[in-house]
């Protein structure tokens, strides 16, 4: 049990938000979000013509901040970084909003450039996602950064002097629907700007993975249009056609539709439009075919930094995330996980079956047993049952949806004692043979774990040998294993209803 835990506090100064971010962090770097808070700001909108944010709009943020500084100190927060992005940035007393800022709450306020944006916006993406190569698009309320990546190596990025706020000021009008004169002069401003920067129309086919309220937003919504099973907007695909369906249906709605909407908040109504008209926009410039909607981004970025963390590679990012997961939800000895994990792997290399993505089974077989009583930090009793609705609520970085469920089914099925997978209303989210898959894994980790029982890594090797009707588990023991052969005795026939194989065993003690 690591008791070197800190806190450090990240404020996000937006055109539109102004959001905290607490978050818990261990001596090895392992961090989870504890505490968050977000209240609208509208920035972009108090700017004057004459490009100043005048006190008194100055003097509106500052409770915000203030209460912000109080809520870290209460979490005794050993970092506090505040960051300030387009709103501020592009005002012409930028510098004396950030004196003003500091007299009135001790707040030291960084202005990043829109580049810096970008770069923290790609770390906290590539931190969360194990894609390789892509565009991060983040539209926030002032501006909207682009950033291309290459074998997870930042190469390109630009900030656009346009977001879904200022967008809206300037084109949205008084009118409660958009018109498309108006929509049109907002497509034509997003590609003048695009075309500037010819890097950005060269990589067809790269995914967009997007970022900010206005994505997340739209993802939201696509998820209750299609009654989506999964309550995760991280890692959540937005098809191509269905933002060309939001570009057009929103527009034409009232305001008063809009913030009927299921999944759209009242506050962010308005400023919708001008989202996804720039997303949509970007898309078509692109030529990309989908938009993963990220959890993770600036803010991530902003402590990834402050943390002195490197790079992971796209192999490091499930490995780094369930050791996070462990290191803040588990009480369980990271031997004995390792222990079960290195014999399902010895399982599956002896029994393996073809399947076309071999790498992605392995990667299924080590979520699934290193998390399999993830479920214990809620209640050890039924811990399976816990651990499956936990998996299926919260997002895993580096992993799709479809494989968040198949490693929380796999996981949470080890006390089914062979019977059938009834995946419910995530049967959308699967393949026909996931069911399958999910029972062979599940019966094949459940021995793993019999072979450990007690958690003592009294089994210290295996040898498998197979024949056409008998899997033989050679066991080399420390000493006797009661606790372990009732264990096999009740995984072994859930195996056999699964594999249709019997599994049988001998045990060598050095012990008698």
């Amino acid at each position: 049990m690591d008791n070197s835990r800190t806190t450090i506090g990240i404020m996000d100064i937006g055109s539109n938000s102004i959001r905290l971010a607490i978050y818990e962090v261990t001596s090895q770097g392992e961090y989870r979000l504890i505490n968050e808070n977000k209240e609208s700001a509208r920035l972009s909108e108090k700017i004057k013509h004459d490009g100043r944010l005048e006190l008194d709009g100055i003097l509106e943020i500052v409770p915000i901040l203030r209460q912000f500084n109080d809520i870290c100190s209460q979490y005794k927060c050993r970092e506090i970084r505040v960051a300030a992005t387009a709103a501020i940035r592009n005002a012409t007393n930028s510098e004396e909003i950030v004196d003003t800022l500091f007299q009135y709450t001790g707040l030291k306020v960084d202005i990043l450039s829109g580049d810096q944006e970008a770069y923290y916006g790609f770390l906290g993406v590539v931190d969360g996602i194990n894609v390789q190569d892509g565009f991060i698009i983040d539209i926030g309320g002032g501006s909207t950064e682009i950033t291309l990546f290459r074998n997870r190596e930042w190469i390109s990025s630009v900030s656009l002097p346009i977001g879904a706020v200022n967008s809206q000021r300037k084109y949205g009008g008084d009118s409660d629907s958009w018109l498309d004169v108006n929509i049109t002069a907002l497509q034509n401003e997003i590609h003048e700007l695009l075309s500037e920067h010819p890097w950005i129309n060269t990589h067809p086919g790269l995914p967009l993975i997007g970022l900010g309220g206005s994505i997340r937003a739209l993802g939201k919504l696509d998820q209750r249009r299609f009654k989506y099973p999964l309550p995760i907007a991280h890692h959540y695909m937005l098809e191509r056609d269905n933002i060309e369906y939001f570009a057009q249906l929103l527009p034409s709605l009232s305001l008063a539709k809009r913030k009927r909407m299921e999944g759209l908040s009242k506050a962010r109504a308005d400023i919708i439009v001008p989202g996804v008209i720039i997303l949509h926009a970007i898309l078509q410039y692109t030529e990309a075919a989908v938009c993963l909607v990220s959890g993770t981004g600036l803010r991530e970025g902003l402590l990834f930094e402050t943390l002195e963390l490197e790079l992971p590679s796209a192999s490091e990012v499930i490995p780094r995330q369930v050791n996070s997961l462990l290191a803040f939800h588990s009480t369980v000895q990271s031997a004995h996980l390792e222990h079960v994990h290195r014999f399902a792997e010895i399982l599956y290399d002896a029994i393996m079956e073809d399947y076309d993505d071999e790498s992605q089974v392995r990667k299924l077989i080590y979520v699934s047993s290193m998390l399999y009583k993830i479920g214990s930090g809620v209640r050890y009793h039924q811990y399976d049952k816990h651990t499956l609705y936990w998996l299926t609520h919260a997002p895993i970085a580096g992993l799709t949806h479809r494989e968040i469920v198949l490693c929380a089914f796999i996981a949470g099925r080890l006390s089914g004692n062979g019977k059938g997978i009834n995946v419910g209303d995530y049967r959308s989210l699967l393949e026909p043979s996931d069911a399958e898959l999910i029972g062979k894994l599940g019966s094949l980790i459940e021995v793993a774990i019999a072979l450990d029982t007690s958690e003592t890594q009294v089994v210290e090797e295996i040898k498998v040998e197979l024949s056409e009707e008998t899997i033989l588990l050679r066991l080399q023991c420390r000493s006797q294993a009661p606790l372990e052969i009732r264990g096999l005795e009740a995984a072994a026939r859930s195996f056999k209803k699964v594999w249709k194989i019997n599994l049988v065993w001998t045990m060598d003690s050095s012990s008698t």
